[in-house]
Order: C-alpha cells, then structure tokens, then sequence
C-alpha cells in the first residue's frame, strides 16, 4: 500500500519536471494568477491519483501530460495581447503625484497598510513622495519618486 503511494507519486514528480522543462519554467517571482491556478489544480490531480488504488500509472503520466498541453497552450495564448490582458491582467496606476487610486484599491482588495509597505519596501516612507506608483501584474509596486530639487519648490 505505501509503497505503491511512493511510486504513484515519485513517477508523478519525474512526469511533472518533464513538463516543466519541456515548456520552459520561470522564475517564482514571475509567477502568474493562471500559474498559481494551474499548479494548485495539478497538487489537487496528483495528490487524489496518489491515493486512488484504481489509478495506474499510464494514468499518471496522461493527465500530467495533458496538465502540460494546457499550460503549454494558455503560455501561447498570453503570447497575443488580447488573451494576455484578459489572463494575465494588466499594470495600473495606483498612485499619480501622491493622490492614491482608491478605485483601484477597492477593486484590488489592497489596504493602505500593505500598500505603505510595499512603499517602504521601495525605499519610499511618505506617499506625497511618489510621482507615479504602478500596481504590476505579479502584486509588486513599481515606483517613480519626486525629485529632491522639485520637492523644495
């Protein structure tokens, strides 16, 4: 029985780092909301496979395969910029001239605190510092801050 689990799920891991370097990976950091989804829909595939006693092994390997045609294929299809705004989404102005997009806020359940963290992560402690702040796609906040000498006028 739990031999049978291990080799279910070692022959799962080698199926998976096939696919990965079959497709190409990336770097965590450049992980996307389709990545997130996809890998938590693969730990859900492998973990019930693993402990199905009707599951073989050819089974294992086919739906890590077809796990991968369907990243392979969401990969091209954020490749065209329709589907790579509608999957990936698209960066946007969080902050222009020290007046926050509280909109964008709301609509991307961000609190000024974590908002002022990311900020001071930048290096940035007072918001009225910052000329144009972009909320990227992966959750990070790009920063552009006013300049010593304009601060002063």
């Amino acid at each position: 029985m739990y031999m049978g689990v291990v080799i279910k799920f070692l022959v799962a891991v080698v199926c998976i780092v096939i696919i990965i370097r079959i497709i190409g990976q990336k770097e965590l950091s450049q992980t996307t909301p389709i990545d997130l989804i996809f890998i938590v829909m693969l730990v859900d595939i492998v973990g019930g496979m693993i402990h199905e006693k009707d599951f073989k092994f050819t089974h294992i390997i086919f739906i890590v395969a077809v796990w991968g045609l369907v990243i392979w294929g969401a990969e091209k299809l954020t490749r065209k910029k329709t589907f790579e705004r509608l999957i990936d989404g698209k960066p946007e102005i969080i902050i222009k001239d020290g007046t926050v997009n509280s909109q964008l806020m709301d609509k991307e359940n961000l609190t000024m605190q974590e908002l002022n963290t990311q900020l001071r992560k930048k290096g940035v402690f007072n918001i009225h510092e910052v000329r144009l702040g972009i909320l990227e796609i992966d959750g990070s906040i790009s920063v552009d801050v006013l300049k010593e000498d304009s601060k002063q006028k």
